[in-house]
């Protein structure tokens, strides 16, 4: 049985465990939780939601949501369905263990209005593949490519619906080129840096299905001060 830790988030008011050697979410989970644009009333759904820590921090942050979670590796999805029992959201959030390539409208009850992913980032050729099956996976488009991602997004969204994702800054063309190849188009931007003096680590970028072109580009979020101290965004991002 996967020995797991229990973390907590948002200042206590969330409870997340997670396998204590394998896989854990990272920041950019928490990033791309707190930055997306939510509506009220949203139907959301998340690709690849791992331990279930997005899927989980959105259905907080806004409590009239619907939020569907998908996982191919079994022991992930009952991580998060485990946690989804733990912080008592079961009548908002659901967890599907299921590969995004065999999923469809109708296991949603409907298209959804947002669909939002942490991706593996890694091509698989590229660079080492750890050798535990949960990095690896969570890591490199070894179960799921970005291609795959991107028509996923595009036949689970409603029409005017909305992508959010987070992705290395140097793959940034690559993700435009497919989302709009699939009739999702960018509107809105923002580059991730750790530090001012580094470069762009990643973007967060906002995709609309069947949107006019026109992209608007944020003000840089940055995470940490020089002297290693988080910026004042991004204590909000990590303690709202």
């Amino acid at each position: 049985m996967t020995e797991l830790s229990n973390d907590s988030l948002l200042g206590g008011r969330l409870q997340i465990s997670q396998s204590r050697s394998g896989y854990r979410f990272s920041m950019d989970a928490v990033v791309i939780a707190n930055q997306a644009a939510i509506n009220a009333n949203d139907r959301v759904l998340d690709l690849g939601t791992g331990c279930g820590v997005i899927a989980l921090i959105l259905a907080h942050l806004h409590p009239d949501i619907t939020v569907y979670g998908v996982e191919i590796q079994k022991n992930q999805a009952d991580i998060a369905a485990h946690n989804v029992r733990n912080n008592h959201l079961e009548t908002r959030v659901s967890i599907l263990n299921q590969d995004i390539k065999t999923l469809y409208p109708h296991q949603t009850s409907g298209p959804v209005d947002v669909v939002i992913c942490n991706p593996p980032h890694t091509p698989q050729a590229c660079g080492r593949i750890n050798p535990d099956q949960q990095h690896a996976i969570s890591r490199h488009e070894i179960k799921i490519t970005l291609d795959d991602i991107i028509h996923a997004a595009e036949r689970m969204l409603c029409r005017a619906g909305k992508l959010f994702m987070v992705y290395p800054a140097e793959r940034m063309v690559d993700l435009i080129d497919r989302m709009r190849s699939c009739g999702i188009e960018p509107k809105e931007m923002s580059i991730l840096y750790t530090k001012t003096n580094k470069n762009a680590k990643r973007i967060l970028i906002e995709g609309i299905k069947g949107g006019r072109p026109g992209m608007k580009i944020n003000k840089p979020l940055i995470i940490y001060n020089t002297d290693g101290s988080f910026t004042e965004t991004a204590q909000r991002i990590f303690e709202c």
